[in-house]
């Protein structure tokens, strides 16, 4: 039952695709030979190493080569001293290097999480020697090296140079003037690992020594001369010898090989077995699957649920659920709507997260079942003389007969092929059995009779497939907790039945169950708008979302570029206390040493010091009041402002009287603030007001300026360009000192820099960079 039930879901088409993307001949094989597995714990083990083998391909980027001949007869030879051939070893070498290399890859990726696959490569056997004397020793499944064995170099040495004074003793006779009219072409060949030239067959004896083979025309003789017999006799020799030679190293390694053989067996399972994960681990991200929880409660529930043999373009999500409020799940309505498709998949699913694979879902928790049942499409057997429904019934028969608590049962269309209110009433008791056994179960069904049942009988619930209720046309989505309605008069009308015959047909419909299919009807439309409006408002909801996050993102923004507003002006303004602390400092020390030597002029200069330390005084009280004084009237658009809490000056670009507040462009930002925290500032005292060395309201600009410009590499227009958008920048960020790094090279960018920075009225003075500072490479400016 297990392999019609595999059969009948496709299985085997699942595992074809798995192994395409295997790399070992054996890794194929055991692909297509998987079966579901029943332990729940190494259904999990499993699933745990396909987890890690999708974060070594597709996190880490790691890709493993594991492809590689079996070798499981090689060593089988190996082990009973069977020479094995130089294509042989070579598959054995291929072996160790490709297991070497996979550990050393696996044993690389840089996460702790992956365990089970880490330990695997860590069992892996190698042995570098045996790897490296098997490539230096064998260059291919037919030639040995020279430098195998220093025998078989010199071996081979010899025959070179036997070969060489035997074809020079051959070319006098092929090149000499005596015998060109004997030689049917000019050249040196071999014949059973002799040298030998062509002779005319009509000049026979005309070069004596031995015939060794003739043309197929019969035209040419291929002579040995007797002068090279002997020479050949040596050359035959140590071909015998280099053979042997070849066959000694070969019996090496098949000892060394066969006294690994288990190792080597037991790395190649490894391997093989690593190359089954990584399949399995590809085809679920090529399907975007996920990884299945399996329990062992017998509950299943797939979201978005997808059939992994149908396109993704044409494919269709489903959400499936059974065995919580209920463990029998009934669906109802016309064919051609995917009822078949739903019920595959959810055995599907279920078999392939026992095989330990991902299964192409949002979410999916799958029941461990002890077994699934399928009775599925059409089984008629006309070998037995069976009917559609005597073969459908014969399955049924048996799968009741297995039947278990802890088991899926899937039946399409059970009750068809036979008299409608039999079937339904054998159909209806089929169902009541399984749902008495405990067994979890989907049945499709066109009978208005499950209809009531399951709406009558605890543990069963309706499903339906969904259509569009405007032109009854179908669009595969699984409803649970709707029955379905047949639509096949509205579908017959639709396609061009005459009117009054869809109406007589009518006519034979009892009007219970035509009110029945209406009040279906009914619910489909109403719960088309209701969804429709579901999904309109959860297309608002994100959209406010965004909109949310949005404004999160700019006040952040906002934020980010005060502080380093704040943190600028901070600098400034120490930078300012520590000038004005040293100028007064300079001051007080100059008038102490006028007091110690009293003079008229010193009085003169002391006064004038006096003076000046006066201006670093500074009236905290009258300070706002100095710069902005209140003024009556309202504050309307274009008035200039102070903002009290920032204590910044801007511009009023719009007022609102009823909210109390205005709109004020500060720089590039225009924000709000109430009308209690903005004053008024005169015109005409503004314009009067003698303006203080060092102004206590300063212009608000929400741009970042750095204090270092780099134009090394730029050609003398580009760095005059950046330099002087620098200045501006800075002068605007209210920046004293700025450095412009111009390289040293042969000085062109430096005397470029410096001759537009005399140019610019704002540039107080400019310097060098000290050693420690960056020396020649750097030019210091300072702004007024």
């Amino acid at each position: 039952m297990i392999e019609k039930t595999l059969r009948a879901l496709e299985y085997a088409k699942i595992l074809e695709k798995i192994a395409a993307y295997s790399h070992g001949e054996k890794a194929k094989n055991r692909i297509l030979g998987l079966r579901p597995m029943t332990s729940l714990y190494e259904i999990n083990e499993e699933l745990d190493k396909v987890t890690e083998a999708d974060k070594i391909l597709f996190e880490h980027a790691v890709s493993p080569s594991v492809s590689m001949d079996d070798i499981t007869d090689v060593l089988e030879s190996a082990k009973v001293l069977s020479m094995l051939t130089m294509a042989e070893i070579l598959k054995v070498g291929r072996v160790l290097r490709i297991s070497r290399d996979l550990q050393t890859q696996l044993l690389r990726v840089p996460d702790d999480s992956v365990t089970l696959i880490k330990d695997m490569a860590r069992t892996i056997f190698t042995d570098k020697r045996l790897e490296d004397d098997i490539d230096k020793a064998i260059l291919s499944e037919t030639e040995m090296n020279d430098n195998a064995s220093s025998d078989l170099r010199n071996i081979r040495q010899k025959i070179k140079k036997t070969g060489e004074s035997i074809k020079a003793k051959l070319y006098n006779y092929v090149n000499s003037p005596t015998y060109a009219k004997y030689i049917q072409d000019n050249i040196v060949t071999i014949r059973e690992d002799r040298y030998v030239v062509p002779l005319k067959s009509e000049c026979k004896g005309a070069i004596p020594g031995l015939i060794h083979d003739q043309s197929s025309s019969g035209a040419t003789l291929y002579v040995e001369p007797f002068v090279i017999v002997e020479m050949n006799n040596e050359l035959k020799q140590l071909l015998l010898e280099e053979q042997a030679e070849i066959n000694r190293i070969l019996r090496a390694f098949t000892t060394r090989i066969g006294q690994e053989a288990d190792s080597i067996g037991y790395t190649f399972e490894v391997v093989t077995e690593l190359d089954i994960l990584f399949a399995k681990a590809t085809y679920g991200n090529v399907i975007k699957g996920v990884r299945p929880v399996l329990n062992d409660r017998g509950f299943v529930d797939i979201r978005n649920g997808r059939h992994p043999l149908i396109p993704a373009e044409r494919v269709v999500a489903n959400s499936i659920s059974l065995g919580g409020e209920y463990s029998m799940l009934l669906i109802t309505g016309p064919n051609t709507g995917g009822k078949t498709v739903c019920l595959k998949l959810i055995g599907l699913l279920v078999l392939m997260g026992k095989t330990g694979l991902f299964v192409p879902a949002l979410s999916a928790d799958l029941a461990n079942f002890d077994a699934v049942y399928s009775d599925i499409g059409d089984e008629q057997s006309i070998e037995q003389n069976l009917s559609t429904f005597s073969s459908h019934m014969t399955n049924v028969i048996r799968i009741l007969d297995e039947l278990a608590p802890n088991s899926l049962v899937l039946l399409d269309e059970l009750g068809a092929g036979t008299d409608p209110t039999e079937g339904a009433s054998i159909a209806l008791s089929i169902a009541s059995h399984i749902l008495s056994v405990g067994a979890k179960s989907v049945i499709t069904t066109h009978y208005n009779e499950f209809k009531e049942y399951a709406i009558t009988t605890n543990g069963v619930e309706n499903a339906s497939m969904d259509f569009d209720p405007s032109t009854y046309s179908p669009t595969y989505k699984l409803i649970i907790g709707t029955p379905g309605a047949s639509n096949a008069l509205f579908i017959a009308e639709r396609l061009g039945l005459k009117k009054e015959i869809v109406e007589r047909a009518k006519l034979g419909v009892s009007t219970s169950k035509r009110q029945f299919e209406e009040v279906i009807l009914s619910l489909e439309k109403i719960k088309k708008e209701a969804e429709q409006n579901l999904a309109d408002a959860e297309k608002a909801k994100k959209d406010a979302e965004e909109i949310r996050k949005e404004a999160e993102q700019e006040r952040e923004k906002l934020f980010l570029q005060r502080e380093r507003l704040n943190l600028s002006v901070k600098k400034e303004t120490k930078r300012l206390v520590e000038e004005a602390m040293s100028e007064a400092t300079d001051i007080i020390e100059e008038l102490r040493e006028l007091l110690n030597n009293p003079t008229e002029a010193g009085v003169f200069r002391a006064q004038k010091l006096r003076k000046s330390l006066q201006s670093f005084i500074v009236d905290e009280e009258n300070e706002f009041q100095g710069m902005a004084e209140e003024e009556e009237g309202e504050i309307v658009k274009g008035d200039r402002v102070l903002v009290k809490s920032l204590n910044s000056e801007g511009e009023v670009v719009e007022t609102n009287a009823a909210k109390k507040e205005a709109k004020v462009r500060l720089g590039r930002i225009v924000s709000t603030f109430s009308l209690q925290n903005l004053q008024r500032l005169k015109k005409s005292e503004k314009k009067t007001k003698k303006i203080p060395p060092k102004p206590t309201v300063v212009p608000f600009y929400n741009e970042a300026c750095s204090p270092v410009l780099n134009i090394i590499g730029k050609t003398s227009a580009e760095a005059i360009r950046e330099v002087e958008f620098f200045i501006d920048k800075c002068l605007r960020a209210r920046l004293h000192e700025v450095q412009i790094i111009h390289g040293y090279g042969e000085g062109i960018l430096r005397r470029t820099v410096q001759e537009y920075l005399k140019t610019r009225a704002e540039v107080e003075s400019f310097r060098l960079g000290n050693f420690n500072e960056g020396g020649k490479g750097v030019t210091f400016a300072y702004l007024r």
